[in-house]
């Protein structure tokens, strides 16, 4: 790359002509939730004596502890400036002012601008890129992630030589002024639904009956749990009470939610900016412009009931967004209208006819019944652990016949409940 440090520049990645290759899946803080995963699995290796001794936790834990919080604010920092910006660096980018390539933390690697190249071309039997600047060497790259798909290469040459000759990529067009439409939610009792509040149970028993454990724990050092582990026990409550503390505003919210007779939210809504996409609770959660959009593909999961629909959204840049259509009113043919309303605006056909979709009230069937079974479970569970946290009593309740029977009993009984519903037809879509 040349030294003329006018070469250096800053890559407009908002620009309708800038085009991106080897962009990544769309996943909010995907890199913050893993070193977080780690450090759990971390803290929790702390706790047990003869596995801390064994990876040498026990005497260079505050090293480890370091090294984990200086690489949790590097990640922290990374996600966040992902989360502010609306546009992320790809692989590779080609825009108005040049070629740029980038390293896989989003630091620029390798820059030239188009007046400083003589060609770009494939190269090779892989059919790799080769830059070939007016002044230097010629420079080859590959990637791994620009091999998605087998004729990257050589759609980049292409539209790199087409920059070299002053013909940017065309701006990808936009519907009708004025165009518009909506689609709203269903509130369905779905067996995917009760999976995520049935784990939720489970995970608060056991959340609940962690603290005596991890106190057990401390107590089973033979000279006394290491400073490092008193002073970290603390922040581990914390972390435990915050945690049963969400589950309950999730089961809240979850249950008010789905038993109020209220109009449904909208979950997609289409205008002559973009598309966007809204969480459950109604905020917007994704906004993309239709300069933005350049691929979109419907696929359907599962089989039978358990039946998922997704759309995979490709933008200018290669970045895909996995979007769950799942909980949309009729979500198989709204799925595909949406995937023949979005494909009809960047190939520039004429819009498909769409039926507006009023919020219609609805209530989930079979909720009564499926709460009051959760809630019956849930005290069971909290009786038979809040005496072995706060009372010190003897746990022995669940080696007893008679209890394991009623546990097994109603699990059996709470885990089909949904399939039930359908099976009735009481929550047929």
């Amino acid at each position: 790359m040349p030294d003329d440090t006018r070469s250096h520049f800053t890559p407009d990645l908002a620009n309708p002509h800038s085009r991106g290759w080897g962009g990544s899946s769309h996943s909010p803080w995907q890199n913050s939730r893993g070193w977080l995963a780690i450090g759990v699995i971390l803290l929790s290796i702390l706790y047990d004596p003869k596995a801390s001794a064994l990876l040498g936790l026990t005497h260079y834990g505050w090293l480890c502890l370091l090294l984990w919080l200086v690489v949790a604010i590097s990640v922290l920092r990374s996600d966040y400036a992902v989360s502010r910006t609306a546009y992320f660096a790809p692989c590779l980018v080609c825009d108005p002012q040049g070629l740029t390539i980038y390293a896989r933390r989003g630091r620029i690697q390798q820059q030239w601008r188009w007046q400083d190249i003589e060609n770009v071309a494939t190269h090779g039997i892989l059919q790799t890129l080769r830059i070939t600047p007016r002044i230097g060497a010629p420079f080859d790259y590959r990637d791994r992630r620009l091999e998605r798909e087998g004729n990257t290469y050589r759609i980049i040459a292409a539209t790199a030589q087409d920059c070299l000759r002053g013909t940017l990529p065309p701006a990808l067009p936009a519907p009708p002024a004025g165009f518009t439409h909506i689609w709203y939610e269903y509130k369905h009792f779905d067996s995917y639904r009760f999976l995520e509040n049935y784990a939720l149970i489970l995970l608060l028993w056991t959340l609940l009956y962690l603290p005596a454990y991890l106190d057990r724990c401390l107590r089973a050092w033979p000279d006394g749990a290491p400073l490092l582990l008193r002073l970290l026990h603390p922040f581990t409550l914390s972390a435990i009470a915050l945690g049963i503390f969400c589950i309950l505003r999730v089961f809240i919210h979850s249950y008010r939610r789905y038993r109020r007779t209220t109009p449904a939210r909208q979950q997609v809504a289409m205008d002559d900016n973009g598309l966007h996409i809204y969480r459950a609770g109604g905020g917007a959660t994704l906004h993309l412009r239709w300069a933005d959009i350049l691929h979109i593909e419907w696929r359907e999961t599962g089989s039978g009931h358990r039946q998922c629909y997704q759309l995979l959204l490709t933008d200018r840049l290669d970045h895909i967004y996995r979007l769950d259509m799942t909980n949309l009113q009729e979500a198989e043919n709204t799925g595909r209208e949406i995937a023949a309303v979005v494909t009809a605006v960047t190939s520039g056909q004429p819009l498909p006819l769409l039926a507006p979709q009023p919020p219609t009230p609805t209530a989930a069937s079979g909720l009564t019944f499926y709460l009051c079974l959760n809630l019956l479970l849930t005290a069971w569970l909290l009786h038979l652990t809040f005496p072995c946290i706060y009372f010190s009593a003897d746990c022995t309740t669940a080696d007893d016949l008679p209890f394991l029977a009623f546990f097994i009993a109603l699990n059996l009984l709470n885990a089909p409940i949904s399939d039930l519903y359908r099976l009735f037809g009481k929550n047929r879509r």
